[in-house]
């Protein structure tokens, strides 16, 4: 989640912006920005505004690719339905079970319940996903 800080910090250099500049051009508040920049997690919504501001993708605003890719997004998953079968596809093309990959990681056996249940993932969790499986955020949350 490091690299998140440091390419947010590098982000707001670049642009000249104030973080009361870029609070009222990107609908995040000032407060928020300052908190991610010491080490808060944002949620989904907060970092896709972020995201969508500087044109960039959620895979390279957490530093799982140096390609800030400025493909246009027009959409995610907003109620993130389909995230479990994202998030399996992802555990197949690794050929690794859900059961193994959670107690590789310390996740309590519950969390695909929840998931299955409709609970949206922290964005910490989906990162961490992302990076032990190779795979992208922007996918994950079914980013398109």
């Amino acid at each position: 989640m490091e690299a998140f800080i440091d390419n947010l910090k590098d982000l707001i250099f670049k642009s000249g912006l104030s973080l009361r500049e870029l609070a009222k051009e990107s609908g995040v508040s000032a407060m928020q920005l300052s908190r991610y920049l010491r080490g808060f997690v944002p949620t989904v919504d907060i970092t896709l505004k972020i995201a969508k501001y500087f044109d960039c993708s959620l895979d390279f605003l957490f530093g799982l690719t140096d390609v800030k890719n400025s493909k246009k997004y027009k959409t995610y998953d907003k109620d993130m339905s389909k995230f479990v079968d994202r998030y399996f596809a992802l555990l197949g093309k690794n050929k690794i079970s859900h059961y193994t990959f959670i107690k590789d990681i310390n996740f309590d056996e519950s969390i695909l319940r929840h998931w299955k249940a409709g609970s949206v993932p922290r964005l910490d969790v989906i990162y961490f996903i992302a990076k032990n499986l190779n795979g992208s955020i922007d996918d994950l949350i079914g980013r398109h």
